[in-house]
């Protein structure tokens, strides 16, 4: 059953994901539109992550990038998984560049904030600012996030001049920084490297705006796990050494799970409170069992998420 709290925020992320999906301005399916048009002539079937994006080789007091960038309020890790998109489909022989403005300078341009989407809408006082102002605002300050040592994900060429400071961004290897030396410019990962693959669909059909930073780096691990053995089971422990990923942003599988992006195989001893059968008398619980549902990434992300967060509310 849930705490007065969690139910609290599964309304507030219902209700904005219901203004979302009603948004005056049809943003949501702006967004998806110029997403299709960035990669419409890309033969790309999936995006390669390198997998030091997601992990470490073992536990350390390192962590991987990915996680550093988890945040409630915050676009990085969406604009993060964003750039190396764009610089896998969008041709040509420098993928280290981004070739973005962060605002359109016309109407055939595609810029970063047409990418990201903001839950403010136009009105009065603080509020009284352009919703693609507040679009380029937040892309700003995701982009000025992934330059920082501990990520080391990009740099801003031009953030000398006064205007176009945050344009054309320059990629680094999706590795985190290195230990010794300058950052090295982002190469696509071939098939020789140990990477983690995501379907095109989880960004064409709104996925990495749908859902919260917490389960797209749970949904990353499992399907870096799967592509090893399927159905991957990890430890708590391993979860939080090799991923980075907390027990509260992995109960989150429950949103991957109820919206058809992942298979689930829990202990039948395992009670819903968290207890388990036997437990008492030496008996010792399996972890649960996750197998990639590539399938369910076919779908609107956002009628489906909602949908799931509906039967959650309902069951109380």
């Amino acid at each position: 059953m849930a705490t007065k709290s969690r139910a609290s925020r599964l309304a507030r992320r219902r209700a904005a994901l219901a203004d979302l999906e009603k948004g005056r301005d049809q943003g949501y399916a702006k967004t998806l539109t110029a997403l299709g048009v960035l990669s419409g002539k890309s033969t790309t079937q999936e995006i390669r992550l390198r997998a030091e994006f997601i992990s470490v080789t073992q536990p350390s007091s390192v962590v991987p990038p990915a996680a550093l960038l988890v945040n409630s309020r915050g676009h990085a890790l969406r604009v993060a998984l964003l750039a190396l998109f764009i610089a896998q489909t969008q041709g040509g022989s420098a993928p280290h560049v981004v070739h973005l403005p962060l605002s359109a300078v016309d109407v055939n341009t595609i810029a970063w904030e047409d990418l990201l989407l903001t839950q403010a809408a136009p009105g009065a006082g603080s509020t009284s600012r352009l919703v693609h102002e507040k679009r380029a605002g937040s892309a700003r300050a995701a982009l000025k996030r992934l330059t920082m040592p501990d990520v080391s994900l990009l740099e801003l060429p031009l953030s000398g001049k006064p205007k176009g400071g945050y344009d054309q961004v320059r990629l680094f290897m999706d590795t985190g920084p290195r230990a010794v030396g300058a950052p090295v410019s982002y190469t696509v990962p071939d098939g020789s490297q140990d990477v983690v693959t995501i379907p095109m669909d989880f960004f064409l059909k709104g996925w990495v705006y749908v859902l919260e930073d917490s389960e797209i780096i749970t949904y990353l691990m499992y399907r870096y796990l799967c592509a090893k053995n399927s159905p991957a089971h990890i430890t708590a422990e391993a979860r939080n050494d090799r991923f980075g990923i907390k027990p509260s942003s992995w109960e989150q599988y429950w949103v991957l799970a109820s919206s058809g992006l992942l298979d689930v195989e829990v202990d039948e001893g395992r009670r819903s409170n968290g207890t388990y059968v036997g437990m008492g008398s030496g008996a010792t619980p399996q972890p649960h069992r996750f197998t990639l549902a590539d399938a369910g990434l076919g779908v609107d992300a956002l009628p489906t998420v909602l949908a799931a967060l509906d039967r959650r509310i309902a069951a109380g």
